[in-house]
């Protein structure tokens, strides 16, 4: 609607003089268009505009809102009133003000709609003066609103300071107007109607001032306005000052009275009335009793004028003599409509002792109204009315009253309440809420600033007089405060726009309780110690929470509960509004932060000068809780202040418990670290750009970090502090947490790692002096950061070691370092991890470091874990994680492996392997005998002592230990016994795998399977025990396949039976228990042990039958009996399933159901234990007599039976074959329910019972049989189109699951071919059907296709059934379908050249389709079919019949004909001779050029495709189709037409067919034709390919968003193409990837991709990294290049494990990439050849002094570059494979001028001397090739052990100097000392160990 619409400009001039006397619906009309109109105002406007001088007509607006019976009518009106009062321009958008001028109006309440029309009536005489003063001053405020703004300023500025304008100008104009109205003596107003007025006007400006934040403005005006009007009112001017005022001006004095309170900062008490109460005038008492009579007359004609007279009366009343008569007043109002508790509720909302006063005179009634509350006794209150001078009406009323009263009234009652008692009262408290829950959504915000504004007056109270009564006006202000914000800043709270919501956030950090809270601290009732922050973070947390008092509490907890609601919501939308709100809250929090800065810091200051920090301690806690809330970046910073405070130099101010200030800091910054490292962990860190208080992110300052770093340290080093430990080891994890730190901070993690790689040796010595968890961790962390901190680690703890040999030498000089065995354990990680590094750097051989610790730790652990309980309870094997109960199963091992204790297994292995004195047998068996005592039970009572396994306060150590003791177990018993056999040790072996046994059934039977604890063994929630389960049963597993020749051997089994029974009554339905029950039961085959019990035991299960018969119920099929009408056409029933791109390249995991796999693994468990049982019964020599009933278990399995080649029937099949070949009484049941299967087969068992006795048994035999036969025609179909052709049997059983029919589709049924074709041999001779009835139901089609199987027991089989057929049909009466069906056998018959042979598919296939056509003769192609067998009396088994003739056609329904023929061309391709058959006859040629045609439409494209794709799964076929048919140039003609379609629709339709292109990709790519051919015949075709794929990537993206799948399938597919070229020789051209290429690659995947985890972000980095490394990479530019690089080092940490990591593989391609793109440079800007025909370049130092000055320029690209492989080579542990390769490329990139390297080097350090003893990189050789797969091998000449050395360490030095060189580019002042490692000779005691 246009703004200024014609006839709308004065549309308000029209509205009715009698608002209500208009119908209705015209009402609703009417507002909804001024609704619309005034909406027009603020459209497209940031502020709320409204019609001007709308507020000349505010009267009907409120005539509506009070008086309307419709609520709609009212809500509508109520939002013009409000627009109306706007449009004075006087309140400046402030709608809660207006919102409280109409909350005080007689008859507004909310939505109550009023249902009696004398209610109404008696509230609009009541309204009616107020709704005329109110529209009066409206309207004067509007038309002058420039002189009562003049007069606002006039009042509010202080000639101390300004105070913002926070309130209108339309207070001053009804101020002025109720003392004119006061003062008038003109008599048109009545002393009641004044006293009204007055009581409205001083009602509604004190809840304004309470809902002030800054209430100075609001009073200063109040008193400066009344005081000079006052003034202008002489004859007045000192009424207020007496003692008996009347009654129209007590509201003004009471307001008075107050605001000056507020105004000089008096706190005022609150003053019981109840002693000043006095005698009742008589005039008030006889209004009561006239009042009185009147009721009870019932007469209720003037019930109107009654009570109106009775609302006057009170509001001429003094306050006490209304308490003193207030059961019958209360009474009255009650029986008067409840109408007048409307004036009470005005009236004592200005008495703060209202409450208190009623509870001292009239207890009782207080006390039982609040019960009848509670009660919710509302009809019990309504009985009592009638009577009233009863008590219980009085409190039935006043129970009523309480429900009707406002909230504000009410909660002022309370909240000024003077009496304890009445805080406890939890009717009163529950009221309250229910308030609140009812408070109106535009009155939410002004109720939160009441509450607000009295837990402020509570708390300024307390600072002069503490109290409980104030503690509990404080809590109750609270729990209302916090149920109000979560009512306004609930997210689903739709209503509560933005906007609100940081009015919200702006009000309460804002508010005086907040500020006066954080800067003035209330004091706490506990008494802080002077060493008060020298505790532990968490105990000084728990001694500041219980003695900052509770009221600060209270505000800290709802400025939590402020932030933990708002931010959730704030991220939910991103529209303008919402932008612009969360701006303004970000400033909220901003302004809020800085203040508590601010506060911390001015508090440190004071408490260092003071030496005193116990006031300092609510101001940390303060922070501390809303810690998670700041920006870490920003905490980080205050840290750097603190540190900068602290005169860490001074020692004569740190004694002993003075180092408060050093420990503040210290604990602030464990807390940085901590928030830094969730932080920089998060999934999407730009998505939680307001998650911090501070609002917009900090730049992550690593120079800053550095400081705090080395702050840290010295600290550490200069006054030995666990604290400073602490907060040392969380910094270092944050610059370690590379696998889960995201882009945005990747770069300064990067930097970070070059700075915790320069910390000073000196932090070596620091961790071993006084060993504890932490200092272990950091050392641990610290020395996988640099190789010199590994080596001089290595070197010290090796001189600690050799102390503690027991050989070690007397006259050797004493180590400063002193270790307990403790204190070895905790360091074993790091002597591992060194461990691992000597290996590599000695080349695997045996070194005397390994050797010392291996010797010296053998002996700490095995020495422990002979008293494995007391040593592995000790505290420092806790892995120290928080309930950490369900994971992976992966997770869960690798998080044991990587315990403490798990090291120390795998370490104690070690010392196995090493040490062959330790390999004595006798030895381990005593070992194992201290560990497993023979009289214990299981593993629980060896290892921990506990079974309780629920009631475990720790399970997750519990679990650790358990693990440990298994493999610790299984390390002694099965170490490398060098073939020895034991007794002794078959023994122990035997004991430890009973006690698993028993471990497992203990675990079983503690929890059951349907638990929470349970979990899919390979699912993401596996629970803790369930783990632990699958742990113990996998080694019952393993071990019972182990030492199954020790188990033979016992003469029994008895843990067998308990094992079977534990399972049948705890696991029958978990199929991984199943699994490994057979696998157990498989191992002891041959042992003794009774496996008929076991069976019996088995079905006599409950659930054994019902588990069986479930295999039918999950079949599609549920035909029974014969079909009558013959199915039409097998090409109609093909769906051919388009190819699922994530099934090209991934593992296909087919999603079977949990039920499925139990009974598959069910089946196989019942075969396994009847083939022992028959095992064991031919060993015995017994017969079956007194076995099981194996007839009833065929039978059973018969009905279970589906006869699909799914893996359970097939399983099902077998196993009645087996029991049918090895039980007599079992033999041939199959054959005598005539080969009926599934639930029919049970109803022949039972007819044949009952029929068996009957003359003409035949006869009705065959008729059951037909009722009941169970062949499904559809299900034939789909037999036919995906016939396992390459199915093979042996021995009468199928061994090979078929392949093609599951590979097609995840729930595609087939029949199996062996058993429905004994099936049909079975009728046909038995005569059950007739030949067209075999035909019609598919049957003879399957026998057709059997003749095309490479199986000749499938071929022989279908050869008898079709002479079965053949036999049959030459019996049947010669009908058209007989004849038909007879031309097709001749033809067939005549076709086949040999007994036996095996015919080509598409002959199959098409003879099957004819088998159906002829039997239709209204189907499309019969008359084609048939003339061709009429014509053609032999088959041309070389031939595709009717291929030109359909193909081809020119008939009407020549689409259908194409059609037909190419599903016939892809249903018959299924071997390799077919595919040679469709090669002889041109067909590929001509289906692909068709393709390319105008004529080919999408579904004969679709199907082309799919043939092709078909085609190529042959070696034979894709090899000629790539040689010989341009197969690769029209894959790639069909890509580049896809990015050249412009519209978006045709694009998706065509995009369905890029699948299919990438599977015959694949196929063409297979290793197979990669090796033999492609590489050298198809290169070029295949570049050109992979440029349109990539082509097709970049410029479809929008689409291939949307398809996710495409765009891994597109990757894989380059990848794949990108190996090939990998194989061609280095002489021919090579398909690679520009830099521009891989840039725009990276910049497409990564706009896609939600995580570095994603596939499509992984398979693109395998992209990369198969490309040949670019040698103009710096091409990319500094900017560009970084990201590219950022991208990929994130996507390869977080990349899946390989055989050779990704990280690994990246960094190859990176030095790769930096060296051969030197050796370029060097190539083009040398004159000639001198540089590549060097012969001398053996060493770095030849290499790098045969450049050239001009290749070392300066480039910001070179820092990039080397910073990464610096980052990488940390991760891999300066993995020394690549070292020497890495460094090379460092040299180059990084090496500036001598003078300057000098100085980073070290004196004493020649540069070339380090790098001659390097030798060349194998990248620097011309021969010099990439592989992604392996590293490039490059035959070299042999070079000594020490010379081999000498290169590591010059590798390592020039390594650190590159660490050192880029450390200074980033601004760093802290560099890696060479210096102290050479001060230490490590280098060459490392040397001489070589000597030894």
């Amino acid at each position: 609607m246009p703004m200024d619409m014609e006839g709308l400009s004065d549309v308000f001039k029209f509205l009715p003089n009698n608002p209500l006397s208009s119908p209705t619906i015209l009402q609703q009309s009417l507002l909804e268009l001024l609704n619309e109109h005034v909406s027009q105002f603020s459209k497209d406007a940031t502020t709320i505009r409204t019609p001007p001088q709308m507020y000349k007509h505010l009267n009907p607006f409120i005539v509506w809102l009070l008086g309307s019976p419709d609520g709609q009518t009212k809500e509508q009106a109520y939002a013009l009133a409000k627009a109306a009062m706007l449009s004075t321009g006087a309140f400046d958008n402030n709608t809660r003000e207006i919102c409280a001028w109409f909350f005080f109006i007689p008859g507004h309440s909310g939505d109550h709609v009023y249902v009696e029309d004398t209610e109404a009536e008696i509230f609009q005489k009541l309204s009616s003066v107020i709704v005329s003063f109110l529209c009066d001053a409206v309207s004067t405020t509007g038309n002058n609103l420039f002189k009562y703004m003049e007069l606002l300023k006039r009042y509010i500025y202080d000639s101390e300071g300004d105070l913002s304008p926070e309130v209108s100008p339309f207070i001053i104009c009804v101020l002025e107007k109720c003392l004119r109205l006061l003062s008038s003596e003109s008599g048109s107003f009545t002393i009641p109607q004044k006293s009204l007025v007055s009581l409205y006007v001083c009602n509604t400006i004190k809840y304004l001032l309470d809902t002030q934040v800054n209430t100075r403005t609001l009073s200063l005006l109040i008193d400066r306005a009344l005081s000079e009007m006052l003034d202008n009112f002489s004859s007045k001017t000192d009424v207020l000052e007496l003692v008996d005022c009347p009654c129209e001006w007590r509201p003004l004095k009471s307001l008075l009275r107050f605001a000056r309170d507020i105004l000089h900062n008096r706190f005022y008490s609150i003053y019981s009335n109840v002693e000043i109460v006095t005698r009742s005038s008589d005039s008030f008492i006889d209004t009561l009793g006239n009042i009185k009579g009147v009721l009870r007359s019932e007469y209720q004609s003037g019930l109107v004028g009654l009570t109106v007279g009775f609302s006057f009366s009170l509001l001429c009343t003094r306050y006490t003599e209304i308490l003193q008569n207030f059961p019958l007043v209360l009474s009255i109002s009650s029986e008067l409509l409840e109408a007048p508790f409307s004036v009470l509720s005005s009236m004592f909302f200005l008495q703060s002792s209202f409450l208190t006063d009623v509870s001292k005179l009239w207890p009782e009634m207080l006390f039982d109204a609040l019960g009848s509350i509670t009660c919710c006794k509302e009809n019990e209150d309504n009985s009592c009315k009638g009577d009233l001078d009863s008590k219980k009406a009085a409190s039935a009323a006043f129970a009523r009253y309480l429900r009707s009263a406002p909230f504000c009234v009410l909660f002022s009652a309370i909240v000024q309440s003077s009496s304890c008692h009445l805080f406890e009262q939890s009717a009163l408290k529950k009221l309250l809420l229910d308030k609140v829950t009812a408070v109106p959504s535009d009155h939410l915000v002004s109720s939160l600033c009441y509450v607000m504004f009295w837990m402020n007056h509570a708390s300024s109270c307390y600072r002069i007089r503490s109290s409980d009564d104030l503690k509990m006006s404080s809590e109750t202000c609270f729990i209302l405060a916090e149920y109000l914000v979560k009512q306004l800043l609930d997210k689903n709270l739709s209503r509560i726009p933005v906007n609100c919501a940081a009015e919200v956030v702006e009000f309460i950090l804002n508010h005086p309780s907040v500020t006066s809270s954080l800067r003035f601290p209330l004091s706490g009732d506990i008494e802080f110690s002077d060493s008060i922050f020298g505790e532990s973070l968490g105990e000084l947390l728990q001694s500041a929470k219980q003695a900052v008092n509770r009221m600060d509490h209270h505000v800290l907890d709802l400025i939590k509960t402020v932030a933990e609601f708002v931010f959730p919501m704030c991220n939910d939308q991103l529209s303008e509004q919402v932008i612009n709100g969360k701006k303004q809250i970000s400033r909220a929090f901003e302004a809020m932060e800085q203040k508590l800065f601010l506060i911390f810091k001015t508090k440190f200051d004071a408490c260092i000068k003071s030496m005193d920090f116990k006031p300092f301690v609510p101001t940390f806690y303060a922070l501390h809780t809303l810690i998670r809330f700041i920006s870490p970046f920003k905490l980080l910073e205050l840290v750097n202040w603190l540190f900068s405070r602290i005169d860490s130099k001074n020692a004569t101010v740190h004694q002993s418990s003075k180092r408060n200030d050093l420990f503040v800091g210290l604990h602030l910054a464990s807390c940085t670290f901590d928030i830094l490292s969730a932080y920089m962990g998060q999934p999407n860190p730009e998505s939680t750009l307001y998650s911090y208080l501070g609002g917009t992110e900090t730049h992550f300052d690593v120079l800053l970090f550095e400081r705090v770093f080395f702050q840290v340290f010295e600290i550490c080093c200069r006054f030995k502090l666990d604290i400073a430990d602490i907060c040392l080891l969380k910094a270092v994890k944050v610059v370690k947490m590379h696998k889960s730190v995201q882009d945005p901070y990747l770069s300064s993690i990067m930097v970070l790692s070059r700075v915790v790689a320069s910390t000073p040796i000196d932090i070596i010595s620091h961790c071993l002096h006084k060993v504890d968890r932490t200092k272990a961790d950091l050392l641990y962390l610290i020395t996988g950061t640099s190789p010199l901190h590994m080596s001089a680690f290595g070197f010290t703890f090796s001189e600690i070691l050799n102390t503690l040999l027991p050989n070690a030498d007397k006259n050797q000089e004493t180590s400063k370092y002193s270790l307990s065995d403790e204190e070895l354990t905790m360091l074993l990680p790091t002597a591992l991890l060194y461990l691992n590094s000597v290996t590599i750097k000695f080349e695997g051989q045996p070194s005397k470091p390994f050797q010392v610790v291996l010797s010296v730790y053998g002996r700490l652990l095995f020495g422990g874990f002979s008293k494995w309980k007391i040593f592995v309870s000790s505290s420092i094997f806790e892995i120290r994680l928080d309930k950490l109960l369900t994971a992976s199963r992966e997770e869960f091992s690798n998080l044991f492996s990587d315990s403490l204790l798990g090291k120390a297994i795998l370490i104690a292995r070690d010392h196995l392997a090493s040490n062959e004195d330790k390999l004595k047998l006798d030895w381990r068996l005593s070992l194992f005998n201290q560990v497993c005592p023979s009289n214990a039970d299981d593993i629980f009572d060896c290892c921990c002592g506990e079974t309780g396994l629920r009631s475990l306060k720790q399970p997750l150590e519990f679990v650790n230990k358990v693990v440990a003791y298994i493999n610790f177990c299984r390390i002694l018993l099965f170490f490398d016994c060098n073939g020895s056999e034991s007794q002794p040790l078959e023994k122990s072996r035997i004991q430890f795998l009973r006690m698993l046994i028993r471990t497992w059934m203990l675990i079983v039977k503690k929890f059951p399977e349907k638990n929470p604890y349970s979990g899919n063994i390979d699912g993401e929630n596996l629970s803790l025990f369930r783990f632990l389960e699958f742990f113990v049963m996998h080694n019952v597993s393993e071990l019972t396949t182990e030492i199954q020749n020790s188990l033979i051997k016992l003469d029994s089994l008895p843990f067998t039976e308990q094992l079977v029974k534990s399972f049948l009554l705890y696991r029958f339905e978990d199929s991984v228990t199943l699994k490994m029950l057979r696998t157990v039961l498989t191992s002891l085959s041959r042992g003794k042990f009774s496996c008929i019990s076991v069976i019996q035991l088995l079905l006599a299960h409950s659930k054994f039958a019902q588990s069986i018969h479930s295999a039918n119920q999950s079949l599609d099929s549920t035909q029974s009996g014969l079909v009558f009408t013959p199915m039409r056409s097998i090409m109609t029933s093909l769906v051919i399933p388009r190819t699922n791109p994530d099934s090209l390249y991934f593992e296909n995991k087919k999603s079977t159901s949990e039920p499925d796999l139990n009974l598959l693994e069910l089946i196989k468990l019942v075969r396994v234990l009847f083939q022992i049982y028959v095992q064991q019964r031919e060993e015995a020599n017994v017969g079956d007599e007194e076995g099981i009933n194996c007839r009833e278990l065929v039978y059973l399995l018969l009905s279970s039976y589906g006869a699909t080649c799914c893996e359970v029937d097939k399983e099902i099949y077998n196993l009645m074959l087996e029991i049918e070949s090895n039980d007599k009484s079992s033999a041939g049941i199959v054959a005598q329910t005539d080969y009926v299967w599934g639930p029919s087969s049970l109803k022949m068992r039972k007819d044949s019972v009952d029929l068996k006795n009957t003359e003409s048994f035949e006869e009705l035999q065959k008729v059951n049989f037909r009722e009941n036969i169970p062949v499904d025609p559809n299900l034939c179909a789909q037999t036919v189109l995906h016939f396992p052709y390459n199915g093979f049997v042996n021995g009468g059983t199928s061994s090979t699951v078929m392949t093609e029919a599951c590979s097609t589709t995840d729930k595609l049924q087939i029949y199996d071919p062996i058993f429905i074709l004994r099936f049909s041999i079975h009728c046909l001779s038995r005569n059950y059907i007739e030949p067209i009835e075999f035909a019609s139901l598919g049957l003879l089609a399957i026998t057709f296709v059997s003749m095309s199987s490479n199986d000749e027991v499938t071929r022989k089989l279908g050869y008898e059934a079709l002479s079965k057929f053949n036999s049959a049909l030459e019996k049947c009466q010669k009908k058209k379908d007989v004849k038909r069906l007879g031309l097709l056998m001749t033809s067939l018959q005549n076709g086949i050249e040999g007994q036996w042979r095996r015919i080509p598919s598409i002959i199959a296939i098409f003879c099957a389709e004819a088998s159906l056509v002829l039997l239709d003769e209204s189907y499309a192609n019969h008359s084609s079919i048939y003339e061709y067998f009429n014509k053609s009396r032999c088959v041309n088994m070389k031939d595709i019949p009717l291929f030109s003739t359909l193909f081809w056609s020119s008939s009407d329904k020549f689409k259908m004909d194409r059609l037909w023929m190419l599903r016939l061309l892809y249903v018959g391709l299924n071997t390799e001779d077919d595919a040679q058959i469709y090669l002889g006859n041109h067909i590929f040629k001509t289906l692909m050029s068709f393709y390319c045609s105008p004529l080919s439409d999408n579904d004969s494209k679709e199907l082309i495709i799919q043939i092709v794709e078909k085609a190529c799964q042959f070696h034979r076929a894709v090899r000629v189709l790539v040689e010989h048919g341009g197969l690769i140039l029209w894959l790639s003609s069909i890509v580049s037409s896809l990015y050249l379609i412009k519209c978006q629709d045709q694009k998706r339709a065509a995009f369905i067919q890029l699948p299919m292109v990438f599977k015959v990709v694949s196929y063409i790519t297979s290793p197979r034709n990669n090796i033999e051919w492609l590489p050298k015949h198809a290169m070029e075709q295949l570049s050109e390919l992979s440029s349109n794929l990539l082509k097709l990537l970049v410029s479809s993206y929008d689409l291939i968003k949307e398809e996710s799948t495409l765009c891994n399938s597109i990757l894989e597919t380059l990848t794949l193409l990108l190996k090939v070229s990998q194989k061609r020789e280095i002489s021919q051209p090579h398909f690679t990837l520009s830099e521009d290429s891989l840039f725009q690659l990276y910049k497409t995947v990564e706009l896609r991709s939600k995580t570095k985890s994603d596939p499509s972000t992984c398979l693109a980095l395998k992209a990369v990294l198969t490309t040949t490394p670019p040698v103009t990479i710096r091409r990319m530019g500094q900017e560009n290049l970084s990201k590219f690089l950022r991208w990929a080092v994130a996507t390869a940490i977080q990349s899946k494990p390989e055989d050779e990591s990704i990280v690994s593989k990246l960094l190859r391609w990176l030095i790769a990439s930096v060296i051969r793109g030197k050796i370029s440079r060097k190539l083009i800007e040398n004159d000639n050849n001198s540089f590549s025909k060097r012969e001398s370049l053996h060493s770095l130092q030849s290499w790098l002094c045969s450049k050239n000055e001009k290749v070392f320029e300066e480039n910001g690209c070179d820092d990039v570059l080397a910073a990464t492989i610096f980052y990488l080579l940390q991760i891999l542990g300066f993995n020394h494979s690549l070292l020497p390769s890495a460094v090379s490329a460092l040299c180059l990139l990084l090496v500036p001028n001598s003078s300057e390297l000098e100085s980073l080097i070290g004196n004493g350090i020649s540069l070339p001397s380090l790098c001659s003893k390097i030798h060349c990189p194998a990248e620097a050789n011309p021969a010099w090739r990439w592989l992604y797969d392996e590293k490039w091998g490059e035959v070299s000449k042999e070079i000594s052990a020490a010379e081999k050395l000498d290169e590591i360490h010059a590798c390592e030095r020039l390594v650190m100097v590159a660490s050192n060189i880029l450390t200074k580019k980033s601004g760093f002042s802290n560099f890696a000392e060479l210096k102290d490692v050479e001060n230490l000779h490590v280098y060459d005691w490392e040397r001489s160990l070589i000597q030894i």
